[in-house]
């Protein structure tokens, strides 16, 4: 925290061009603030209102003059009207033709039927009366605004802040306070308002089976190998028939029978053992981390899913146990995240929430002890070795037996039979095992994915629920931010011991501190985690500025800069356009260092296809106060003290 009692000479640089360091963004859709030019002016009103509460009141005014326009009126319309003519401006900031409407709006009021709008319209005009040197009791127009009901009194206070100045507000502070206190904290802020600026989660997506690596050779030579071990096996029966002998057709019949059961058994038994060894492989295998270059999609998919299992480890004490026996799923589902979607362009914020399930699914079956249960599901049953040996015992004895009858019968034929009988067997056997198990494996993984895949998709459809069903509206950032921003007032209220009356002016600059998050609604500013607050205070003795950062998501402050310089000061203000989205405000001095204060980022003035960029870039900057702060410096740069005797209706105040 620094203090300059009087700091005489300072140049301030304010730049849309500058870097903040946004490190996440999301644009949430919603039709709530969205309006087109063909909607009816119903529609218009509805949007124009949201807007306004939710802080825009630039666009709001927009839309429901332009209800008004086409009939829509009435003393809750032309009062959300109002508000919106005069949220975030002061009664100076209106030109000659809004001050008409205003009046004739007071001239109106008799033709609306009564009711609660019609009695809080009525307050907003006797108070702007009095702002305009109409009405001279300014107790009885407090008086007939504390007769109105609470939510639009809250809605007056809220949007007329720079109107009511000097001895009104006085009386209306300390119920200002206490009600910023009290919404501050409102409708679970803190346990909600992390999921405005989370990003959104994108949909899972099921990885790619490994195709089966069959090949028209292996279809062909299973084929030639499966034919001819049939002919020769045939041929090898038929050489058994002539010998006309009891035992060896027995022998003969009984080898094939138990050399099929064998061969089913040993396929088995070599297809799990096989698959046991491609899961190990996954799980136990590559324990070792494969670097990723560093920056990158990958090399931020290992970082979070180091975080994710740090963080999510089931106990402290087995903390490294778990780390070490999960490296080797950790790095499968590391890589197939990166495979998934790396080529998508996608940053790591939307798909963090898919890497925290795949880890908590992980805890899960850790705990439930069914995380290895591939080990259980692949391992070979003593039924399966047993049959297969047995088998065996019984098939080499009696084929034995059945060739030594074929090479009585015809010795060479036998032989070459047998031969070709053992080769074309052999090749067939391993094409064939080698199809049989690439369809298999093929068919379960599928499987697998299948089943992943829709646990993963309703995992989403949760957290997406999740996430809207707690998401603050605008209205409620607006109000917490507006409350943040209050109790900031109040403290540099008292901090220099002024009341409301010695306030002439007063302007918030809202910019994006370094690091924040930040996210909107369609149709709506940009919001962020995180905010450089700038306050000026104007005086009869000069500026007072304070500059903090705002941790929105935790309503807290950190660190305060205080500068006080004199009306004469001030030498010039300069505001340079040099592109559509650059803008430069240099606010000059008599001497001293500069500052840089970032108003705008350069990625953050692009509007969705359906939001025109001027109105975009122009809602951001009035959402930040760069309008309310530009002008009341320009006036003071180009007038100086003099700026303050031009107040309308105010009278010159004598120097002191």
């Amino acid at each position: 925290m620094s203090e300059n009692s009087e700091t005489s000479t300072t140049k301030v640089s304010v730049e849309a061009g500058s870097t903040a360091g946004i490190v996440a963004g999301a644009v949430h859709n919603s039709t709530v603030y969205v309006s087109t030019p063909a909607d009816p002016p119903i529609r218009k009103y509805e949007v124009g209102r949201n807007l306004l509460d939710g802080g825009a009141p630039g666009q709001a005014r927009d839309l429901i003059r332009d209800a008004i326009a086409h009939g829509f009126d009435s003393a809750e319309v032309r009062f959300h009207w109002v508000l919106a003519l005069l949220s975030k401006r002061s009664y100076r900031d209106l030109n000659a033709q809004e001050r008409d409407q205003l009046e004739q709006t007071s001239k109106d009021l008799h033709s609306f039927p009564e009711s609660e709008w019609k009695l809080a319209l009525s307050a907003v005009c006797k108070l702007l009366d009095t702002t305009a040197g109409h009405n001279c009791n300014p107790a009885a127009a407090l008086d007939e605004l504390f007769e109105t009901q609470p939510k639009q009194r809250d809605k007056i206070l809220r949007h007329l802040d720079l109107v009511l100045t000097g001895g009104m507000k006085d009386r209306l502070w300390s119920e200002a306070r206490v009600a910023a206190k009290q919404a501050q904290v409102s409708n679970g802020r803190f346990d909600r308002v992390w999921a405005y600026f989370h990003p959104l989660p994108i949909k899972p997506r099921p990885r790619a089976v490994a195709q089966v690596a069959i090949t028209d050779r292996d279809q062909r030579l299973r084929l030639l190998g499966a034919a001819v071990f049939v002919l020769a096996v045939g041929y090898l029966g038929w050489l058994v028939l002539q010998r006309a002998a009891s035992l060896p057709v027995i022998s003969y019949l009984l080898a094939l029978f138990a050399g099929y059961v064998a061969a089913r058994n040993a396929l088995e038994w070599r297809y799990r053992k096989l698959r046991l060894r491609a899961k190990e492989r996954v799980y136990f295998g590559l324990t070792e981390r494969r670097r990723a270059p560093e920056g990158g999609f990958a090399d931020k998919v290992d970082q979070s899913f180091d975080r994710y299992f740090n963080k999510y480890a089931p106990q402290e004490e087995t903390r490294q146990t778990w780390l070490a026996a999960t490296a080797g799923i950790r790095n499968e589902l590391r890589d197939e995240i990166a495979e998934i979607y790396r080529e998508s362009r996608t940053s790591i914020g939307p798909v963090n929430w898919l890497i925290a399930y795949l880890v908590l699914d992980v805890r899960k079956r850790w705990r439930a002890g069914t995380l290895f249960d591939f080990q259980r599901q692949y391992r070979i049953t003593p039924a399966t070795k047993a049959w297969c040996l047995l088998a065996l015992v019984v098939a080499i004895p009696a084929a034995v037996i059945a060739m030594a009858a074929a090479f009585q019968t015809a010795l060479l034929p036998a032989v070459v039979a047998a031969l070709a009988a053992v080769l074309s067997g052999r090749t067939a056997a391993q094409r064939g095992f080698h199809i049989i198990a690439e369809r298999r494996r093929y068919a379960e993984e599928h499987l697998e994915q299948e089943q992943a895949f829709e646990e993963r998709l309703a995992a989403y459809h949760r957290w997406e629920q999740k996430l809207n069903s707690i998401r603050p509206d605008e209205d409620e950032m607006e109000t917490w931010l507006n409350s943040d921003k209050t109790l900031l007032l109040d403290k540099t209220l008292r901090h220099y011991r002024l009341a409301w009356c010695d306030i002439i002016a007063h302007s918030f600059l809202q910019t994006p501190a370094a690091g924040t998050k930040r996210a909107r609604f369609q149709g709506c500013p940009w919001r962020y985690s995180k905010y450089d607050i700038r306050l000026f205070l104007i005086t009869l003795d000069g500026v007072r500025e304070v500059s903090t950062e705002l941790n929105f998501e935790t309503g807290s402050y950190n660190g305060e800069e205080r500068s006080n310089y004199r009306f004469d000061a001030v030498s010039s203000v300069h505001v340079a356009t040099t592109s559509t989205l650059k803008y430069t405000l240099e606010l000059t001095l008599s001497n001293g260092p500069t500052r840089n204060i970032r108003v705008t980022e350069p990625d953050e003035q692009q509007p969705t296809p359906e939001e025109h960029i001027d109105s975009f870039i122009a809602l951001n900057l009035e959402t930040a106060g760069f309008t309310p702060t530009l002008h009341i410096l320009e006036g003071i740069a180009a007038e100086g003290k003099n700026w303050i005797n031009h107040h309308p209706h105010r009278k010159p105040p004598a120097d002191r």
